[in-house]
């Protein structure tokens, strides 16, 4: 089973930011750290079962907020310019996910 055409390049996208982000985080063990990583791996699981829109909105969300989070603290999981990059990666993304047509 194959992802879904219509959410084959979200699909991409997102196998790409995956990976960058496991590459700037700084501390693997912060338990923050953990999380993202986890939310990224299942935010790949949804989209490849094809999950509703509006599923992915509010996984992403959650990974926006843990930057949001990251870039708050001065000892955190992830360079706050990092966190900073990335919290606006997923704002953007959500709003992508807003444009779909089951949305």
């Amino acid at each position: 089973m194959g992802v879904d055409p219509s959410y084959k390049p979200l699909y991409e996208h997102v196998r790409d930011l995956q990976n960058k982000v496991h590459d700037a985080i700084d501390d693997q063990h912060h338990p923050l750290a953990q999380q993202v990583r986890q939310e990224m791996q299942h935010l790949v699981d949804d989209i490849e079962v094809h999950k509703n829109p509006r599923d992915l909105e509010d996984r992403i969300k959650r990974l926006a907020e843990a930057m949001h989070e990251a870039r708050s603290h001065e000892h955190s999981f992830m360079d706050s310019h990092h966190a900073d990059y990335y919290q606006h990666v997923f704002e953007h993304l959500r709003e992508e996910v807003r444009h779909f047509s089951n949305y």
